[in-house]
């Protein structure tokens, strides 16, 4: 790799400034260093003095991958039905007309990105709960600290303008990177009492054995069902610890958390929607679970057990189909492996096949996010139909629970991962979601034990006990 210096930083932004004030545009450069290799979390916990509220986290289920965003560089929060098709557009706009070109080789996860989310559903009745998250809302972040295969990078965006000065913004830029990246100790989490309110859960099994009643008429196959958890304590929750205690507890699962002012949406997902590399699209069907035993041979009996479930299996096959049909749609054949495997989390096992499309270069990878959310394991089969269902009978806003979470770069690679396993916190209290796949066999007291075994992950995070 080429050495790139801070000088070089300086350079840019002069050239920048030229072309800003003969073109009259806002001229976008980023500019990335490799740097020495520090906790993520760390970096993250530093943001918190120069960025509150504006911080996002992002860390891939294999770990090769962690990204920390500090502040908005720009931010983009769309709402209504056309969300995807404008985030592209806009943040393409960025691309072509705003950034400046430079010959920094090209790393994966560095440079200049977008990192947020989706809602579930622009059609339902939105509350307070989500009124800081919009139908699509990403961020541009002032620096990006990124660790990919055992490098540390971080990468700068500033906006030049005609009159800017670009001295002034390169000092200030080299303040905050050096707050950023200074070693500090990561707060330590304390144990701490909360009170668990469910939000009716009777009224929610109603709503799975009416469900049940419409599958067996015939009118759907299957829809999701999710059910909300409120955990309050005495003190303001720390998103830090709390991501922590998630890269401790959840290894093999997608790490993220998303700021907006006061609240934050956090989680841990076994579950990836998407992700372009190269030239290779990858989707994950994850669908059908079961709890983990005890001990190695309970563990094995449950696996083969979920293995062996007509009502899980077919659960998984609705979303293999719909996976597989979205990507071919847009990217030709697709490779399916001939049946599933199982997906081990700490409490909670699945079924797993993977969708892999080996020549998707010039797939969009926002097109691809688009045909597939929402997947059958978040929404149901046939796809319009259950989210029809969804939004009349759910008695919650979903916000962004169970959509997809994650990063696109300017050179169209990235990921997204569906945001399960996770929770809204806002100060002293969060808001912890959960779902089942409701099928014509579903029993709804079943159902119910199911989202409590989901709801575990983000219940141990809190740490604390529980009443």
């Amino acid at each position: 790799m080429a050495a790139v210096t801070q000088h070089d930083l300086l350079e840019r932004l002069e050239s920048a400034k030229l072309k800003a004030q003969s073109t009259q545009k806002t001229i976008l450069v980023s500019h990335r260093v490799q740097v020495d290799m520090i906790d993520p979390l760390m970096v993250f916990s530093n943001g918190n003095q120069l960025y509150e509220g504006h911080r996002s986290y992002w860390s891939d289920a294999s770990n090769e991958l962690t990204l920390v965003g500090m502040g908005e560089a720009q931010k983009f929060d769309i709402d209504g039905e056309e969300r995807f098709s404008t985030i592209k557009n806009e943040w393409q706009s960025i691309v072509d007309e705003q950034l400046e070109d430079y010959e920094t080789p090209y790393v994966f996860g560095t440079g200049p990105m977008m990192l947020g989310g989706f809602s579930f559903d622009t059609k339902k009745d939105k509350t307070p709960l989500w009124t800081s998250y919009s139908d699509a809302s990403f961020v541009l972040p002032v620096h990006l600290y990124s660790c990919f295969q055992h490098k540390a990078y971080l990468t700068t965006n500033l906006f030049v303008q005609p009159d800017s000065d670009v001295v002034q913004v390169f000092e200030e830029s080299m303040k905050e990177k050096a707050l950023l990246l200074k070693r500090t100790a990561i707060e330590e989490s304390e144990d701490r009492d909360y009170t668990l309110t469910e939000i009716e859960p009777e009224q929610w099994k109603g709503t799975v054995a009416d469900t049940t009643s419409m599958i067996k008429q015939g009118k759907i196959e299957k829809v999701v069902l999710a059910r909300e958890v409120i955990a309050e304590t005495d003190e303001k929750i720390s998103v830090t610890s709390t991501l922590q205690r998630l890269e401790n507890e959840q290894p093999n699962s997608f790490i993220f958390a998303f700021e907006r002012g006061h609240k934050c949406f956090l989680g841990a997902s076994p579950e990836r929607l998407v992700q372009k590399q190269d030239s290779e699209v990858l989707s994950t069907c994850l669908a059908g679970s079961i709890k983990r035993g005890t001990f190695l041979e309970e563990d094995e009996h449950l696996g083969a057990q979920l293995l062996s479930d007509d009502k899980n299996r077919e659960e998984h096959a609705f979303v293999v189909k719909m996976i597989r049909d979205a990507l071919e749609e847009v990217a030709g054949s697709v490779h399916v492996p001939n049946g599933p495997t199982l997906y081990k989390g700490r409490d909670i096992q699945h079924l797993y096949t993977p969708v892999v499309v080996k020549q998707a270069k010039d797939v969009p990878l926002m097109d691809v996010v688009q045909r597939l959310h929402p997947t059958p394991a978040l929404g149901g089969f046939p796809q319009t139909e259950s989210v029809e269902i969804i939004r009349e009978h759910e008695k919650l806003d979903r916000g962004w629970y169970s959509s997809p979470v994650g990063w696109i770069d300017s050179h169209d690679q990235g990921e997204f991962a569906v945001a399960i396993r996770s929770g809204l916190i806002n100060e002293n209290h969060v808001s912890l979601f959960a779902g089942c796949g409701i099928v014509a066999d579903s029993d709804p007291e079943s159902e119910y034990e199911e989202t409590q075994i989901k709801l575990k992950p983000m219940l141990s995070a809190l740490g604390g006990s529980f009443a």
